[in-house]
């Protein structure tokens, strides 16, 4: 999976092809990013005025474990490197 471009890199997206007028094709080159992505921020901006999509949500899922719960477990395995996983889902 490609990179997550910043915001700054999509405000220069937007910079080069209207300010300077430079062709998408040309902007893929420079940016380092598919020419989908630079035609999906370009969409972006003449919708809604943004350079990312304000309806999509927040990436990743909530997470199951705490930090309490990650030490548990290595401890465990630092103890029993060998461990099935069976055994620690007890």
């Amino acid at each position: 999976m490609a990179p997550i471009l910043s915001n700054e890199m999509r405000q220069r997206i937007i910079t080069w092809h209207y300010e300077q007028h430079i062709s998408a094709s040309d902007i893929h080159t420079l940016a380092g990013c598919s020419l989908r992505t630079i035609y999906n921020i370009l969409q972006f901006h003449r919708d809604y005025g943004t350079v990312d999509n304000p309806f999509a949500g927040p990436r990743g899922g909530v997470r199951c474990f705490d930090m309490g719960d990650m030490n548990y477990l290595a401890s465990i395995i630092d103890a029993r490197p060998k461990i099935y996983l069976d055994e620690l889902q007890q």
